[in-house]
């Protein structure tokens, strides 16, 4: 049985939504749904699914006033809500919601920034389900946000562009209005975030695309034609969304003017083909009557010639080439902890424009486990100096680099930072854990464990040069070893180390509820690392030594293991994908995962041959183990083609 409450405007000075009467806010809410009304407004919430037992609580009323607070009172059994809009409305019922046992309190909350959100990669492979960004926006939702970006370089319909997106899985026009429509109903506006300049190549790649190709992932500026094509990606997403924001892109044309455009122009200083183009799309979006933004990147290297965070202190832009006054600019930056960057970086941003949002990011994209020690590093430090340079707009970014490999649901304890930072003016992570669980229904503990996988070699530090050997241990190839002088170099047991992972996994399993397949995968993931992580080392020693025994037990006994547990474990992945994503793109997770289990049959085979006396000598183990990290560099290496083979993946011709 459904119970409703239902609001109606009530014309007094202070612009508050009463009741008609005193409905109760009754037991059964929770159980099925809460409706809320307002002039042109209706939601239907299905937030929460338990119950409240022999409690009948009412809303007395609700008052959106253009102040930057939330205020929530009960006595009893009546609650008071006074908030900006309706996304604060909706974390105002869910703080009320988990605290109804209590007969009284008052809660206050300071809103520090006008928009705070998410953006979805949603063109790594992974093309989101409706219903999975349903539970996003429920989530924001919860959290008090109100922007969901979903990032797509081709994975959106485009009227008369059949190769747009193809075998991408890409939206539908009627889905996007679909989830445009429910990001509504909870106060949350959904922004498309598209690509008008880099970040093309699959869109570059199909037939016909010739004529607009500057270089393989770049479209050519200057050009008519490609105009006409930026024209009609805008009009799909004017259409398609109610917003009249748009998210450009244009980040990362590192080289911009250098191919076609070179040949048939000549060259030309990167800083006014940045501006001419940023011009030009600009006027189509005030033709079709859009604000548009872009990530800042561009105008920074190309007017500097550095890399986009090398600007010295007290950089003068005066004579830089600048955006047009509506363009906003987006400062990206996921990888600083320490505030003078983020200072530097805004101080900078604020001489180019003065319609600057800031974006960090949910470290899930790398490898195959979150990165939740950057996360919290780098975001807090960002959102404290946000707050300080009054910046109204922040955003969590979600990239899924490389083929989307970390399970959606990882970037949770990122994207719940986010919004306990816009509400508190201090960081308590008893709070955080609160609010994580009543806005989540997952364990902040548990999920922050998941942060260990990449912390083999750090010794309990916190993981902050992004290191990802869970990935590459997992993927690369046991005869060839290539990332075997490290794990040797290390001196750590990762058997010993995983298999406490692979324990305390197991365990989050079991009370993880609607988070039992993400920790199930990660606990099989455990399991092959305990085995995995060292097979190649402990085959070469055993071959330097001609310890025939142990190359038989590994033969026999060891790799059949790993592929036992690699098999569950690639199951759990399949069925999350599934779960989450549409099918399109899970191929590339399916080779990749599947070559590991076929070169592990591989290896096997050749230490029978080399056993049985087939073969004399077994070459891929008499090769020198190298280093592949030297010093200086990141130890971090996110690219399957490297990680597997020495050799070429692509044809170079």
């Amino acid at each position: 049985m459904r119970k409703f409450i239902k609001w109606n405007s009530n014309p007094d000075k202070e612009g508050a939504y009463q009741l008609d009467n005193d409905m109760p806010l009754c037991r059964c809410l929770l159980t099925d749904a809460f409706c809320l009304y307002i002039p042109l407004f209706c939601t239907w919430t299905l937030l929460y699914k338990r119950c409240i037992v022999n409690k009948n609580y009412m809303i007395r009323f609700v008052k959106f006033q253009d102040r930057p607070e939330i205020l929530i009172n009960k006595r009893k059994n009546q609650i008071h809500i006074i908030c900006r809009e309706i996304s604060h409305y909706y974390r105002a019922l869910n703080y009320a919601i988990h605290h109804m046992e209590e007969d009284e309190f008052q809660y206050q909350e300071h809103v520090c920034f006008e928009r705070n959100g998410l953006m979805l990669d949603c063109s790594r492979n992974a093309v989101f389900t409706v219903e999975k960004v349903k539970f996003l926006i429920k989530t924001l939702a919860k959290l008090g946000m109100n922007v969901l970006m979903l990032y797509t370089e081709d994975t959106y319909e485009v009227e008369g562009q059949p190769y747009f997106g193809a075998y991408r899985g890409k939206y539908t026009k009627d889905e996007i209005k679909e989830l445009d429509a429910y990001a509504s109903m909870f106060g949350v506006e959904l922004v498309p975030c598209i690509q008008t300049l880099a970040h093309l190549h699959n869109a570059l790649k199909w037939p016909g695309m010739d004529k607009i190709r500057d270089s393989a992932d770049i479209l050519q500026p200057e050009k008519e034609e490609t105009y006409q094509f930026i024209e009609k990606l805008l009009s799909s997403v004017k259409e398609s969304f109610s917003t009249n924001r748009v998210h450009l892109g244009m980040d990362e044309a590192v080289m911009l003017g250098l191919g076609n455009y070179l040949k048939e122009n000549g060259y030309k200083k990167g800083s006014l083909i940045i501006r001419e183009h940023c011009n030009r799309v600009v006027d189509i979006c005030r033709k079709l009557e859009l604000k548009p933004m872009i990530w800042s990147d561009m105008y920074i290297t190309a007017n500097s010639t550095g890399g986009y965070y090398d600007l010295p202190e007290n950089t003068d832009c005066s004579k830089w080439e600048k955006p047009k006054k509506d363009l906003g600019l987006v400062y990206w930056d996921y990888y600083h902890d320490d505030t003078r960057t983020y200072e530097k970086m805004l101080d900078i941003h604020a001489q180019l424009s003065d319609n600057v949002i800031f974006a960090g990011g949910s470290w899930i994209w790398n490898g195959i486990s979150p990165n939740y020690s950057k996360t919290y590093a780098c975001t807090k430090a960002a959102l404290s100096t946000c707050k300080k340079y009054n910046i109204k707009e922040v955003l969590c970014t979600a990239w899924m680099d490389n083929g989307a490999e970390t399970p959606m649901d990882a970037l949770l304890p990122g994207l719940v930072l986010f919004a306990y930072l816009d509400f508190h003016r201090d960081y308590d992570e008893t709070i955080l854990k609160q609010e994580f669980r009543n806005c989540t229904g997952g364990e902040f503990d548990d999920f922050m464990a998941l942060d260990n996988f990449d912390s083999l070699f750090l010794n309990s530090k916190e993981n902050k040069e992004a290191q990802n050997p869970s990935k590459y241990l997992l993927y690369q190839d046991p005869m060839l070893g290539i990332f075997d002088y490290h794990v040797k170099e290390s001196g750590v047991n990762t058997k010993s180390y995983y298999q406490n992972i692979q324990k305390y996994m197991k365990e989050c399993a079991k009370k993880a509820g609607k988070y039992q397949l993400l920790f199930s995968f990660y606990e099989k993931l455990a399991a092959v690392l305990a085995d995995k992580a060292d097979l190649g080392m402990c085959i070469k020693s055993a071959y330097d030594r001609s310890d025939r025994a142990a190359l038989k037990d590994i033969s026999q006994n060891v790799i059949p293991e790993i592929i036992c547990n690699l098999t569950d474990m690639k199951s759990s992945r399949e069925k999350i994908w599934m779960n989450d994503a549409k099918p399109f793109g899970y191929e590339i997770l399916d080779i990749k995962i599947g070559g590991v289990i076929t070169r592990l049959k591989s290896t096997g085979y050749r230490i029978d041959n080399y056993l049985n006396g087939n073969v004399l000598r077994l070459e891929e183990l008499e090769e020198e183990r190298l280093p592949y990290f030297t010093k200086g560099m990141d130890k971090r290496e996110n690219l399957w083609n490297r990680i597997i083979s020495g050799c070429d993946l692509n044809d170079t011709i």
